[in-house]
């Protein structure tokens, strides 16, 4: 069984505060939303991709149901990423890469980066929502971007967030 909500961080370092803030504007949508999902599904790209430079091929550390079914399959995506040299990190591209042209399609997408500045942030999650769309997922809300001197108010900006952005979410969540 899939999950209603799927939170898909894209930060090499399992356990990080992107995934934090994911995870928090998640619940917050949840609690707005006031319908309770099948289950959130959190995809750690440093856990389950593996990238290599050389002839071998690498494997991620954990393994588990197909992440890409999981993706294609959740009702809604938070897409979360630390701005790196610009925009988001490398292994999330990779992961996107891997998905046809509109393979998203139906799919509604939170685009989230954390960054040292709110003006990285804002352009890291600026791409990452052009990508999503360009895969066809549909990005009802605007991107959120967190600077990192704002992390520790993280359930406070998830839970405003949503205030403002839950009900543009609230129809495809329910329907499908």
């Amino acid at each position: 069984m899939s999950a209603d909500i799927v939170v898909l961080v894209g930060n090499p370092r399992p356990g990080s505060r992107t995934r934090d803030v994911a995870e928090a504007v998640a619940q917050a949508l949840l609690d707005r939303l006031g319908t309770p999902p099948d289950g959130v599904d959190v995809l750690e790209l440093g856990e389950l991709v593996g990238v290599s430079f050389g002839p071998e091929p690498a494997f991620g550390a954990r393994s588990g149901p197909d992440p890409f079914a999981t993706v294609r399959a959740a009702r809604l995506l938070v897409v979360a990423t630390p701005a790196y040299k610009g925009t988001f990190t490398g292994l999330l591209k990779v992961f996107l890469d891997r998905f046809g042209h509109r393979q998203l399609d139906g799919v509604t997408a939170v685009p989230l980066a954390v960054a040292a500045t709110p003006e990285h942030a804002e352009a890291a999650a600026s791409a990452l929502r052009d990508v999503l769309v360009e895969l066809g997922a549909r990005v009802p809300v605007p991107p959120l971007a967190v600077p990192e001197s704002r992390l520790a108010e993280r359930d406070e900006l998830a839970a405003a967030w949503a205030g403002q952005h839950a009900a543009a979410v609230a129809y495809p969540v329910a329907a499908v």
